[in-house]
């Protein structure tokens, strides 16, 4: 049991250096990390716009080319089935990007209503790599390879090049940090990665690869949440409180629309997607770990990650406004009834000062 315990608490050291190594180069020069992963889809055809319109929370019939949105797809109960950004491209169709968990649930919705319009729904994960390059040098690193870059705001984009293999570049921030991510045929992956690279170590960054848990830890920092894991079919768009990106409140009919409106007409939610805190580094959060308040469940974390900026565990979750306007201590219990320590609710974003800017942070 000693070697084993002893084996376990070195893993455990080791990522966390693996993480502190990452999140260090995310915000001091750049970290590049892989999310393939997640679902593109290519929605052509002369009503795709209404089309998507139509089953979704925010405007994109008026999304100019070039241009991007967040938005959401609601049941025809108001309920969220999927968490979507919305690209207008100039070659005439639309780029939609969301998370595998995700899909299972978009796909086939999409498909059952894409039989009233004149539009096509082609599903490209497999045919090609999406890239993220993020930090205060990513935009000069990017820009090294590709030449120029879609300047503006989050989610603006353009086609460019690199050695001959097209890539499309989009600036957004998931991790709160300046950004860029690249996505092209698959074919190409590994030779713009190896440009990256080649450009990473000409500038003294070094590996410019990251542990995906770094990258986790910052996407939980700036609240951006993931399908299937912040939000389910089981939540309504306004608990994720990103209503001013995602939601317009003037377009007009759409499925599960009067459930959305009846909620902004009502002013509140019952639960909200809210920023946590561990109270010390001892206390580590695991998903699922429940909040109490009072000896009674008032929320439960979704998104967990271990954060060298805080040096304390952060997460995502979902607490009561009731909970949060009676600004009552807050415990985390596992799920098997064991109370870990206290917990600290933060507004999102909830990214921590530099260290030169800050205080030791304990």
């Amino acid at each position: 049991m000693g070697s084993r315990a002893m084996a376990d608490s070195s893993s455990i050291s080791d990522s966390l250096e693996a993480v502190t190594r990452g999140y260090r180069r995310l915000n001091e020069s750049a970290g590049l990390v892989d999310r393939s992963s997640r679902v593109r889809l290519k929605i052509s055809g002369p009503d795709r716009a209404k089309f998507l319109h139509n089953l979704t929370t925010n405007e994109i019939k008026k999304l100019l080319p070039s241009k991007g949105r967040e938005t959401f797809v609601t049941s025809p109960q108001g309920k969220t089935l999927g968490f979507l950004t919305v690209l207008a491209t100039q070659e005439g169709f639309l780029l939609v990007r969301t998370d595998p968990q995700g899909a299972n649930l978009v796909l086939p919705h999409l498909n059952k209503y894409g039989i009233f319009d004149d539009v096509a729904i082609e599903d490209e994960s497999a045919s090609t790599f999406e890239l993220h390059i993020a930090g205060p040098r990513a935009e000069d690193l990017v820009a090294s390879i590709a030449g120029v870059m879609p300047g503006g705001d989050d989610l603006n984009h353009s086609m460019s090049s690199v050695d001959g293999i097209p890539i499309r570049l989009i600036r957004e921030s998931p991790t709160g940090r300046p950004g860029f991510t690249i996505i092209g045929e698959s074919a190409g992956s590994n030779e713009i990665r190896s440009r990256l690279r080649q450009q990473g170590q000409a500038a003294g960054i070094g590996d410019l690869e990251i542990d995906e848990a770094a990258f986790s830890a910052m996407r939980i920092e700036a609240g951006t949440p993931v399908f299937g894991q912040d939000l389910t079919e089981k939540n309504l768009p306004q608990e994720l409180g990103r209503d001013a990106r995602a939601i317009s409140f003037v377009k007009g009919c759409y499925l599960g629309q009067e459930t959305v409106a009846r909620i902004d007409a009502l002013g509140h939610v019952n639960q909200m997607l809210r920023g946590f805190r561990s109270d010390s580094p001892a206390e580590r959060f695991e998903a699922g770990d429940v909040l109490q308040a009072g000896g009674k469940p008032v929320g439960h974390l979704t998104s967990v990650a271990y954060s060298p900026g805080w040096n304390r565990w952060v997460a995502l979750g979902y607490l009561r406004e009731s909970a949060r306007q009676a600004e009552a201590p807050l415990s985390i219990v596992r799920q098997d009834g064991r109370e870990i320590g206290r917990v600290i609710v933060c507004e999102l974003p909830m990214i921590p000062p530099l260290p030169s800017d800050a205080e030791t942070l304990g």
